[in-house]
């Protein structure tokens, strides 16, 4: 929730209206009238006297009123000139330089004077620019007052154009076709035209002593407006104390239908009771200067160059209680995440050091948690008591010295291989004792036969060749060495029967025909 303060500036009265906001909720809590005399004195007497009533109110038990997290305010619109001008997009880009050479000549003042802005009416190239102007001097002054009385805005804009911007709080100003807002007072008048919520022309009228008077001053503003090329206004709104003398005349000025001619609707603006049931009416231009603290860009602003607001200090001074709350509530919900997202992987990796060690305990019978010890492990890189599940012989290889190591001078073939353990039986057929001698002497030079014993030889009929069996211990070295090994690590119990020749049940087969 915040509270801003919009301060409207005439030649005889100072204007405040206080706008609280919430969430999707203006409330106009105030509006403050205090007349003042001519010169910076007279209002900063006024801008004093305002202060008193919007920053040190009256009390109930004590209690302070609510701070003013900004303040707004617009110059008179007979201060400024205002015109419509045209720049091409690099003329624009090129900022106040641009516009200066622009307005050159055509204000009534000397330009190296004065501050110049502008606010686009529409994007293209060329760009279409509402141009202000006014002298530096009374900037200077107009900012000057208004700080000595505690009351420093943090803009400068003016007064016709500033009412516009209630189009973006009331719909019915934002319509498609050309609307006119007139807002009369104390014979005087700030008139403006919208466009798609756009302000398309602006003018404050002075001097409307006479029914006669006003209905010139506002005649020649349409017709300014309708020579533009403009299209036709549709509709007009009115607010101010004087709004009901110049109906008629705004009406028959623009060629509208009676109907057309309507007090200002409020929109999203409400009203709280101790404002007052026309508060919004009376004070438009300062309510629609409080709405600017709800954030927008591309508007008349004359707190630039030497007069900027300093850095932004006086910005972020008001708002550091907000600032540093908001900065609680991030870093307490940032902790509460954080704290959250821990105890999710620390859940995770509990899980997956559980399933670790079950599969560990299953492949390797040690239950290991260490994700780098378990890979080692996987790779065969592990300490050097563990020992290599893979036999350095299996049946495979017994068919590969049988393949490999019988002389090719040998015929001989195989009729019954038996892999069992530690034991193989080979059945084979040659054709002389010879060649069985010849058998037996490759199979005794591999490693892994320490003992080949030959068996009974006979004669078979008919072809005369030798039929004969041989018995061989299948135990290699390296698998001898790593059994007692085990023995050795498990105290000599002598539970390893497996060995480590991988020969798990045997194999059978027989071959027939050529060389084996």
């Amino acid at each position: 929730m915040a509270r801003y303060l919009g301060i409207e500036v005439t030649d005889t009265v100072v204007k405040g209206a206080v706008l609280k906001t919430a969430y999707k909720k203006l409330t106009i809590e105030g509006v403050y009238t205090v007349y003042r005399a001519p010169g910076a004195e007279g209002l900063a007497q006024a801008a004093r006297e305002l202060a008193g009533f919007v920053l040190a109110p009256p009390t109930v038990a004590g209690v302070k009123a609510p701070e003013i997290d900004g303040v707004y305010a617009a110059l008179p619109g007979t201060d400024v000139s205002l015109r419509t001008v045209s720049l091409p997009r690099a003329v624009y880009r090129r900022g106040d330089k641009g516009l200066m050479a622009e307005l050159e000549g055509s204000v009534p003042f000397d330009i190296d004077e004065a501050m110049v802005d502008a606010q686009v009416l529409r994007a293209g190239d060329p760009v279409e620019l509402l141009a202000a102007a006014v002298l530096t001097a009374r900037v200077e002054a107009f900012v000057t007052a208004l700080a000595s009385a505690g009351v420093d805005p943090r803009e400068v804009g003016v007064a016709p154009v500033a009412l516009g911007e209630l189009a973006l709080q009331i719909p019915a100003l934002a319509a498609a076709t050309p609307v006119m807002l007139v807002y009369a007072y104390e014979r005087r008048a700030e008139l403006v035209v919208l466009e798609g919520g756009v302000v398309r022309f602006a003018r404050t009228l002075n001097g409307l002593t006479t029914p006669a008077a006003r209905e010139r001053a506002i005649r020649q503003s349409v017709g300014a407006y309708r020579a533009t090329g403009a299209n036709p206004i549709t509709a007009a709104f009115l607010c101010g104390e004087e709004a009901s003398i110049t109906a008629t005349v705004v009406g028959e000025a623009c060629g509208l239908h009676p109907d057309a001619v309507q007090p200002m609707p409020a929109g999203a603006l409400e009203i709280a009771p101790t404002a007052g049931e026309y508060a919004l009416w009376e004070a438009p231009v300062a309510v629609a200067l409080a709405t600017r603290g709800l954030g927008r860009e591309g508007r008349l602003d004359f707190r630039k160059g030497h007069l900027t607001v300093a850095g932004s200090a006086q910005v972020l001074r008001e708002r550091a209680p907000y600032l540093a709350l908001a900065s609680a509530v991030i870093v307490c919900f940032w902790a509460l995440a954080t704290w959250a997202h821990y105890q999710s992987l620390v859940t995770e990796r509990n899980r997956l050091q559980e399933t670790l060690g079950a599969v560990t305990q299953e492949v390797f019978n040690d239950r290991v948690t260490d994700p780098d010890r378990a890979a080692s492990m996987a790779r065969g890189e592990g300490s050097g008591d563990d020992v290599d599940p893979l036999p350095p012989a299996d049946a495979y290889d017994v068919l590969g010295v049988l393949s490999t190591r019988i002389p090719e001078n040998v015929r001989h073939d195989v009729e019954l291989l038996d892999v069992r353990g530690e034991h193989i039986q080979i059945q084979g057929i040659v054709d002389t004792l010879a060649d069985r001698d010849k058998v037996v002497e490759a199979m005794q030079g591999y490693g892994c036969f320490p003992n080949v014993r030959p068996g009974r030889s006979t004669t078979s009929p008919g072809d005369n060749r030798q039929k004969y069996t041989l018995d061989i211990e299948f135990r290699c070295p390296e698998a001898q060495q790593n059994t007692r090994g085990r023995n050795n690590r498990n105290g000599g119990n002598g539970n390893n029967n497996n060995n480590n020749n991988g020969n798990s049940n045997g194999a059978q087969g027989g071959s027939r025909g050529g060389n084996a």
